[in-house]
């Protein structure tokens, strides 16, 4: 009963733990050489403590435990450049033309814009030098003479006030077809 566990029973725990995961596995052939365990090399004892199964200790499964998390966030890394490639492919595919169709656009809206810039430019250049002739005659004529400004807007009002037709008062246009309600008609 004290001897150590033989293949026989060393087998037993290997089963059970061959259904653990599956996520990574590396299975070596015995033909290879690199398959062999230190329990067919004589500590068949080794090997049954560190596989998780009834009776394992907890430190076995803590790290079976932060394997598996590793092993998860290994797989997780992995899938990065991968999702990296695709966003960018779709940006280069989709985003760099649409960019290239807005610049062009740009491009036509500038185009349009530079000689309304010039046009505003030059009205802005005349706008400046009426300005200054206004002003200029402003100075050389002086304001205008009292009798003149008399003489030029009573001469304006008095030719609108008498070409008009002048009316007694407001008359209401009469309804037409309308009866009246204080007309009856026949009884």
């Amino acid at each position: 009963s004290n001897r150590p566990p033989g293949p026989e029973e060393e087998a037993e725990p290997q089963r059970a733990w061959s259904g653990d995961s599956g996520t990574v596995s590396q299975s070596h052939s015995s033909a290879s050489g690199r398959g062999r365990t230190r329990a067919e090399d004589g500590a068949p004892g080794d090997a049954a403590c560190l596989l998780p199964g009834a009776g394992a200790r907890p430190e076995v499964e803590a790290l079976d435990a932060s394997l598996e998390d590793l092993l998860t966030r290994v797989d997780e890394f992995v899938g990065m450049p991968d999702m990296l490639r695709g966003d960018s492919s779709h940006v280069v595919r989709e985003g760099v033309p649409r960019i290239h169709a807005e610049a062009a656009e740009m491009r036509r809206i500038y185009s349009r814009i530079d000689p309304l810039e010039a046009f505003v430019r030059m009205v802005g250049g005349r706008v400046a030098r009426m300005e200054e002739q206004v002003t200029q005659a402003e100075a050389e004529l002086g304001a205008f003479p009292r009798a003149f400004k008399k003489l030029l807007v009573s001469s304006l009002f008095s030719k609108s006030s008498s070409s008009r037709p002048q009316r007694a008062g407001y008359e209401a246009p009469l309804p037409q077809n309308v009866p009246s309600p204080c007309i009856s008609g026949p009884r």
